[in-house]
């Protein structure tokens, strides 16, 4: 029996909201329109998703490592999603790494996580022309791009993930509404914690803190995604 994924969407606050946060399926090719973002200082709202699964109820957030909070509330909802997305992509448990396409220029439009049967996901979304690339391997510590500061995720393992083909935003309003570090305790089975640190030179970073040391990554299209899945212990 196939377990009903649950899925924890981080947005920004700004002039606009991280695009494309969607409820949908991190496989399927259209989402639905996105929960209207909590006021701040409220409890976070709960949606369904398109196919009328039943929402979950809001979890804490943990402080980002310079002690200010997450740029708005945290969504939680359940949603339908193929187990069959990206089966075709290896499992490593060592480093690994693909280079973005030539010319590739994507903007980072949010990160969502869900939990499946027997693996969890962090989907990253993506906006704008190329496939994107990674460089994946284990760290013993990690730290912020360009001042370094310690990024300390939860966790019995730290996999670091640096996203290639990137772009800086470019307008104020991409700048208000994608610049942003993300962090959150998601306490997934096979992931612990979440931490996102934004655009820097072509490259954004993302640090999983895992219970595992099993993991595939993939691109998708229609739309665009870079898609991390860790196997439950």
């Amino acid at each position: 029996m196939t377990t009903a994924p649950s899925r924890r969407i981080f947005t920004a606050s700004g002039l606009v909201s991280l695009s494309s946060l969607a409820l949908a399926s991190c496989g399927s090719a259209a989402d639905p329109a996105p929960p209207t973002p909590s006021a701040p200082g409220a409890a976070p709202a709960t949606s369904a998703a398109a196919d009328g699964a039943a929402a979950t109820g809001p979890t804490s957030t943990g402080p980002i490592p310079t002690g200010e909070p997450l740029p708005t509330a945290t969504t939680i909802a359940t949603a339908s999603e193929s187990s069959a997305t990206g089966a075709d992509a290896p499992w490593v448990e060592t480093g690994s790494a693909q280079a973005a396409s030539d010319a590739a220029s994507l903007l980072v439009t949010g990160v969502r996580t869900g939990t499946h049967e027997d693996y969890d996901r962090v989907v990253v979304d993506l906006s704008g022309e190329g496939t994107p690339g990674w460089r994946a391997d284990w760290v013993a510590d990690a730290g912020t791009q360009g001042k370094g500061d310690p990024i300390q995720p939860s966790g019995d393992h730290i996999l670091r993930i640096f996203g290639t083909g990137a772009r800086m935003p470019s307008t104020a309003e991409e700048i208000a509404s994608v610049q942003k570090t993300l962090s959150a305790e998601v306490g997934m089975p096979a992931i612990a914690s979440v931490y996102y640190d934004p655009t820097v030179e072509a490259q954004y970073q993302l640090v999983l803190g895992t219970t595992s040391r099993s993991y595939r990554i993939f691109a998708l299209n229609s739309p665009t995604r870079l898609v991390v899945d860790v196997k439950h212990p």
